[in-house]
């Protein structure tokens, strides 16, 4: 769930020195008109005044379909269910108030992403289609998806075969890392080099 969220992005333009202070007004102006239709479709697909709610809701929703992947005899004896439970509810309350910092550059991010992947012509498109009736719902219930139960069903069964797959390769990594390490000494010294400074 903790996911890493970069944005690289970068712009140079090459022009000859005769058509340069031509060619850089209009290349700004259109990558502010991009920047504000890219902001108005990310207003409307995450409203200010819900935002909060909306992000809550995708946590939660994650949350619960990661938890239907635990093993059924994990969770058959009362004191191991409750111990999950614990864990789940205290991993949620930590994990709000880092994605609700981190949201706004995220969202910023998108915008900038939208700007790269679309044309003006293609955002004020979009950003029409997202002012209407059916738009505005869409856009703005497109995330609140993750929480559909045929949604939830599914993305539990992808989950837990993509966790048994991973716990069957783990053996033979550790073994491919244990038989490195002992190869190369001075790995295992950069390995805890970095353990110690954190």
């Amino acid at each position: 769930m903790r996911n890493g969220i970069a944005a690289l992005f970068g712009a140079v333009l090459f022009v000859s020195s005769a058509g340069n202070a031509l060619a850089q007004p209009i290349a700004r102006s259109d990558q502010s008109a991009k920047v504000a239709e890219a902001h108005a479709i990310i207003e409307i697909m995450f409203p200010p005044f819900e935002r909060q709610h909306m992000v809550d809701k995708m946590v939660d929703d994650l949350t619960k379909t990661m938890a239907q992947t635990i093993p059924v005899d994990l969770t058959a004896d009362p004191g191991l269910k409750s111990l999950l439970d614990e864990a789940m509810a205290q991993s949620l309350a930590e994990e709000r108030p880092i994605i609700s910092k981190h949201m706004p550059k995220v969202l910023e991010a998108m915008e900038v992403a939208y700007t790269r992947e679309f044309s003006l012509a293609e955002l004020k498109e979009i950003r029409a289609f997202a002012q209407t009736p059916a738009g505005t719902h869409y856009l703005s219930k497109s995330t609140a998806m993750i929480g559909d139960p045929d949604v939830m069903k599914a993305n539990s069964a992808m989950f837990a075969e993509a966790e048994a797959m991973i716990a069957s390769m783990r053996p033979e990594l550790e073994d491919k890392v244990i038989a490195y390490v002992k190869a190369h000494p001075e790995a295992a010294e950069k390995i805890g080099g970095q353990a110690d400074q954190k």
